[in-house]
């Protein structure tokens, strides 16, 4: 009895070391198919979400490479670089197996233009600054005049050195939809900002206190202007409580 005993023991034990080196060997070759043939080396890389950046500088960004084997991509150091690109807000790199690269961005957009020392800022609508250029892009977004700003890089917040007010109206401005009718505000009179706006009205907008209420009123008055066909040269926010709606038959 005990030598069967032993015996059959002995069958288990080979048995556990043959599995052993079966389930080793499986990874063995795995690891070869994965890493040591072209099987999963990236033949595609697909960018989702880019309008302002190109392919190519979404690309180089994510440091993700055609024919670089899929498996030793680090997605994780690719995010951070892409991140660090000021257009880009957030980003994901995704393997989709055998043979692609899908990478998702979210973009920052420009609602502003400021005029900086012979240049112009481009900021989203947090106060980042996008890009600093010597010349004015096509695109027609609002102007910003007469801002005391210090020395700024991109990636700077303007935000930061800005008074709360001014910040109020921009990014008020941009929840009501109301930036994009905007063609310039003028900061350089604390006591009465001016706007005009694409259509040719000049809003009188008075000085930076209750900037949340003036800018809810001006869109009420918009939003009935335009439903009642209402010809108007300027609207006058900074005369009391009761905005002045000044027509061009006035």
């Amino acid at each position: 009895m005990k030598k069967k005993k032993k015996s059959k023991r002995r069958i288990e034990k080979r048995k556990r070391i043959l599995k052993l080196l079966l389930f080793v060997l499986t990874l063995v070759l795995l690891y070869l198919f994965a890493f040591k043939t072209d099987f999963f080396n990236i033949r595609s890389i697909k960018v989702v979400g880019n309008k302002k950046l190109s392919y190519d500088q979404v690309i180089k960004a994510s440091m993700c490479n055609m024919g670089e084997n899929i498996f030793k991509i680090n997605r994780k150091k690719g995010k951070e670089s892409l991140e660090r690109l000021p257009y880009i807000k957030d980003a994901k790199i995704k393997r989709n197996l055998p043979k692609e690269i899908i990478i998702e961005i979210d973009e920052r957009k420009e609602i502003a233009i400021i005029s900086y020392i012979g240049s112009f800022l481009y900021i989203d609508k947090e106060g980042n600054i996008l890009n600093i250029d010597e010349k004015k892009d096509k695109v027609e977004l609002p102007r910003i005049f007469g801002l005391e700003l210090e020395e700024l890089e991109v990636g700077d917040n303007i935000y930061s050195t800005l008074e709360q007010g001014i910040e109020e109206l921009i990014t008020y401005s941009e929840q009501l939809d109301l930036i994009k009718l905007m063609k310039y505000i003028n900061f350089a009179d604390n006591n009465n900002i001016m706007v005009e706006l694409k259509d040719g009205i000049k809003v009188a907008f008075g000085p930076l206190n209750n900037v949340k209420y003036k800018l809810s009123f001006l869109n009420k008055i918009l939003n009935d202007i335009e439903k009642k066909d209402i010809k108007v040269k300027q609207i006058l926010l900074n005369k009391g409580d009761n905005p002045i709606v000044v027509t061009e038959d006035s």
